[in-house]
């Protein structure tokens, strides 16, 4: 891969991450972080992880984990360093912040056992066929999604013959509305495997890496979510469009969005020097924050509802939002640099115990 498609890739993970948090951000009462056109992405963003998921991970099959055991080592090391410590610092975020303040964790304070959800979340059994709370964390559901994605990829792409029936025991185990979506992770990797777009001329090669632009732009103007949102449901009814698909409900806006990503993607395998030129300045801090993007996604909505519950009992009004924002971010660095800047240590314990 070409540094300036490294870069770039790395980038666009960089702004899917940050769009998420600046979404929940603005939507945490107490936060005082106004909703606008710049933070009104944040589940589009998820679709960009899962379609960039897809295309990295047929790359990392290729170059760097050419059998199922490396292939398993580097996923379980790079989920798992980040998610159990993501769920036990969202445990006791939570608890101080329910001390502090439960207004901010409205429509977020789970019943039963909260032992039991981080259980069922470190099993990556939260969107199995009933959607579990992972407490405060909400984003937490799409991790759920993206490992069994890793799953029957790796029965598709390492098993041969008759065992790629295998592939049943993860889509079973997964469920119907964790299926739903795997078309769209599949984009990514048909956009990483294409081949025909050599053919492509120059001015289409810029036209495809563009086009997500106008088609954010179109999505937002035309309310395309809410739009065949709407149409689902009123074909399946409420209660199943709403609980039963869950996350996945907005299937048909999603997949549409996830085409437009994947055509961007495929146009950026042409245009590595063209990126690197506009991306190298700027390398080594893309690089670095990438490098603690996945720790930004799974921890910030906990981290930022303690620091509002904080603020609101520490600070008057007009030095909250950035105590929120400077709080939040100097916590999941911290925290970053023990769960992916130390991946490299359970990778290497789990290649020694696996041999």
């Amino acid at each position: 891969m070409e540094r300036g498609q490294s870069l770039y890739l790395d980038a666009l993970r960089l702004i899917a991450a940050l769009e998420v948090a600046a979404f929940h951000l603005g939507r945490l009462p107490g936060s005082g972080v106004p909703e606008g056109w710049w933070n009104a992405f944040g589940h589009e963003a998820v679709v960009i992880f899962f379609v960039l998921s897809g295309f990295v991970i047929r790359h990392a099959a290729g170059k760097n984990d050419p059998t199922l055991r490396l292939f398993a080592i580097s996923r379980i090391s790079r989920v798992w360093s980040v998610a159990i410590p993501a769920l036990l610092l969202t445990w006791l975020f939570d608890s101080i912040g329910h001390r502090i303040d439960l207004a901010p964790y409205e429509g977020l304070v789970t019943d039963g056992p909260a032992a039991l959800r981080v259980a069922i979340g470190a099993a990556m059994l939260n969107e199995s066929w009933v959607s579990v709370q992972m407490l405060s964390n909400t984003p937490y559901w799409s991790i759920a999604y993206e490992v069994f994605y890793y799953a029957l990829f790796a029965t598709l792409f390492y098993l041969k013959g008759g065992w790629r029936w295998l592939i049943l025991v993860p889509a079973l185990i997964a469920g119907p509305k964790i299926m739903l979506l795997f078309p769209i992770w599949l984009m990514g990797w048909a956009a990483y495997s294409e081949r025909w777009s050599a053919r492509w001329p120059r001015w289409l090669v810029w036209a495809a890496f563009c086009q997500p632009v106008l088609c954010l732009l179109l999505y937002s103007q035309f309310g395309l979510m809410g739009l065949t949102g709407g149409w689902l449901e009123g074909w399946l009814g409420h209660d199943l469009w709403r609980n039963g698909l869950a996350w996945s409900r907005y299937v048909i806006s999603d997949s549409l969005l996830g085409l437009s990503i994947a055509v961007n993607l495929i146009a950026a395998k042409h245009l590595g020097p063209e990126l690197a030129a506009v991306l190298n300045g700027a390398a080594k801090p893309i690089r670095w924050l990438a490098g603690r993007s996945f720790t930004l996604y799974l921890l910030h909505q906990p981290t930022m509802l303690l620091m509002i519950a904080l603020s609101g009992a520490l600070l008057p009004p007009i030095w909250r939002t950035p105590f929120i924002v400077m709080g939040a971010t100097i916590v999941i660095l911290a925290v970053a640099e023990v769960t992916e800047g130390q991946r490299h240590r359970l990778r290497a314990g789990l290649e020694r115990l696996w041999r």
